[in-house]
Parts: structure tokens; C-alpha cells; sequence
């Protein structure tokens, strides 16, 4: 079925200074038709020609429309909901004057998810507005589209950190190894907040590469990152991270503490056990529960006296998650010992 537009309705001037709503169908941006105008029906579509309205639709309305932000913005929501017949539309969009218009358009294009903006898309993140150069980043990585990567890597050195952030997690979601180099720099990035995305992408990507700059990321000045370390060497399981993650058991925020005991419990080392065995000891009790879960994971005999002594803790989701770890390391030894 050929692609029929969108309507939207305005007021326009007609006779007497009085306005009236009219449908104008929009089958591009800025190309549109009258598809509905009361003054034909009144007048019929000989004497409608010469009415007040229609001299505006046609000579004064195209400038109108050129600067009327808040209709254009209404068209960009109406086309984003058409689908992939007005992605052509949209591309055109992001070419507009106003810095609100070209952002709507991104954000659109991105919801759609239609490759034909990719191109586009790469050129917005050249933007004057750093907004919209957030936007297309954004929208990119929600197309996944391999050939913005190198863009997107170079918008990693953005001078907007928005900018710089949302690139970051674009390479994440899209995921394609070639990005990894950048996002380790990335990890050296003056805003917390960039750190920490390139932290999650790198864990998106799982490139084995990034490691020794994840276990670096553990020594951030900020609790976010070293939190998001923490999680995603967790996820990648490599051993190499286990000491720093040990280390970790002692940060200052709960938080780094927590996550750091939950990572040692994924990975699965013993060597990671007598320091999880102290964190059963830990002031906050979310710790003292996940190191009595991780230690339960790692199924390491020796501690099963600490985590008896567990069983004794004020907090019932210690108590249960001790006395979980216990059966789990008992089921793994009589499973061991069957011939």
C-alpha cells in the first residue's frame, strides 16, 4: 500500500479575523495537501479557492510552518508513530533549523529502529547541539548497526560528557569488539558517569581484554564505577580479577562490598574463601548475607564453621542465606564422595 501520510490539524485565519481548524495530510517534511478545509464544504471548491484560508494555506503557511517549532514537533511525533513509511520523512527532520525539531527527529528515528537513518544519524553526531548529538548517539545504539562504530568511538572524545556517556553506551549495545580499545581509554574519562557507562559496555562487549583495566576501575575515586567493576568482572568470570575483588571486600561503601562478594561467588575461586569468611563479620548485613551465598557457590568445606556461627546473626536473611550455604557445600561433598 503507497504511503499516505499524516494528518494534522491547525487553525488557520480566514474572513472576518475569525480562525478555523482545517486536516492537512503531511507526506513529507514540509510537503503537504489539504485533506479536509469546512470553507469547501460552505463555499464549494470553485468559491473556496478564493477564500481568506486558502490563500494562507498556500502562500503564508509554508513560512508559518518553517517557524512554528511546536507543530513541527507534533508532526515529528505524528510521523514517529506512522512507522517505517516516514523514516524518509524524520532523515529530513533532523536537517531542520530548530535544535528541538532535529532532537525529536533523533529520538523518533531511534524508536523506530529503521537502518535506512543510520547514515543520517552518524552525520547528527556532528550536531552544533549537544543535545542532539546525544539523541542520534542514543539512537544509534538502539539500531545496533556495526558501521556507527567508529563514529560513535570518536564521539567518545565529545566535549559534552551527555555526549560522550551516550556513546559509550551505544558501543555497548551494539557490541562489536573494535570499540573495546576506546571504551578502556574511556575508563580514564574526567566525569564519573562516562566512566561508569564505558564500565557497563565493556561488560556488554565481554571482550577478555578489558580486565586488567576493569580491576584498575576498582580503585575509582567514585563508588558508582567501582561498583560496576566489581559487577562486571563478576559476569565475565575471569580469575585473574579475584585478588582485586578480595580487596574490594574491604571498600568503604557497602555497595563496592557487596557486589564485590557476589562477583567472588560467580567466579568461584576457593582462594577468594577465608576473606568472604571475615566479610560474614562485615557491619552491614546485605554483605554479610551475599558472602555467605558466595562461600555456599564456591562449596569450600572449610567454611562451614563460620557459616554455622552465621546462624546465629540478628538478620534473618543471613540466618537463611548461612544455612542455605551449608546444605549447598553438604550436597557438594556427598556428591564427591559417590563412587
Amino acid at each position: 500500500m503507497a504511503w499516505q501520510g499524516v494528518e494534522i490539524e491547525i487553525e488557520v485565519p480566514c474572513a472576518g479575523g475569525q480562525k478555523h481548524p482545517v486536516r492537512l495530510r503531511f507526506t513529507g517534511w514540509g510537503e503537504f495537501e489539504v485533506a479536509y478545509n469546512p470553507c469547501e464544504e460552505l463555499l464549494g471548491p470553485v468559491f473556496a479557492r478564493m477564500a481568506a484560508c486558502t490563500h494562507y494555506l498556500h502562500e503564508q503557511f509554508p513560512e508559518a510552518f518553517r517557524n512554528d517549532t511546536a507543530l513541527k514537533r507534533r508532526l515529528v511525533e505524528a510521523f514517529g508513530a506512522a512507522g517505517a513509511p516516514a523514516v524518509p520523512a524524520l532523515i529530513q527532520a533532523l536537517g531542520d533549523w530548530s535544535e528541538n525539531v532535529r532532537f525529536a527527529a533523533a529520538e523518533a528515528l531511534g524508536k523506530l529502529g529503521d537502518p535506512q537513518a543510520v547514515p543520517a544519524l552518524i552525520k547528527a553526531l556532528r550536531d552544533r547541539s549537544e543535545n542532539v548529538r546525544r539523541a542520534s548517539a542514543e539512537a544509534l545504539g538502539k539500531l545496533g548497526d556495526p558501521q556507527a562504530v567508529p563514529p560513535l568511538i570518536q564521539a567518545l572524545g565529545d566535549d559534552w560528557d551527555d555526549v560522550r556517556r551516550a556513546a559509550a553506551e551505544a558501543l555497548g549495545a551494539i557490541g562489536d569488539p573494535q570499540a573495546v580499545p576506546a571504551l578502556i581509554q574511556a575508563l580514564g574519562d574526567s566525569d564519573w558517569d562516562v566512566r561508569c557507562e564505558a564500565v557497563w559496555a565493556l561488560g556488554a562487549i565481554g571482550d577478555p581484554q578489558a580486565v586488567p583495566a576493569l580491576i584498575q576501575a576498582l580503585g575509582d575515586d567514585e563508588f558508582q564505577v567501582r561498583w560496576a567493576a566489581a559487577e562486571v568482572l563478576g559476569d565475565l568470570g575471569d580469575p585473574q580479577a579475584v585478588p582485586a575483588l578480595i580487596q574490594a571486600l574491604g571498600d568503604d561503601d557497602f555497595q563496592v562490598r557487596w557486589v564485590a562478594a557476589k562477583a567472588l561467588g560467580a567466579i568461584g575461586d576457593p582462594q577468594a574463601v577465608p576473606a568472604l569468611i571475615q566479610a560474614l563479620g562485615d557491619s552491614d548485613w546485605a554483605v554479610r548475607a551475599v558472602a555467605a551465598w558466595a562461600l555456599g557457590a564456591i562449596g569450600d568445606p572449610q567454611a562451614v564453621p563460620a557459616l554455622i556461627e552465621a546462624l546465629g546473626d540478628d538478620w534473618d536473611d543471613v540466618r537463611r542465606a548461612a544455612q542455605q550455604a551449608i546444605q549447598q557445600i553438604q550436597t557438594r561433598q556427598s556428591q564427591t564422595k559417590r563412587p
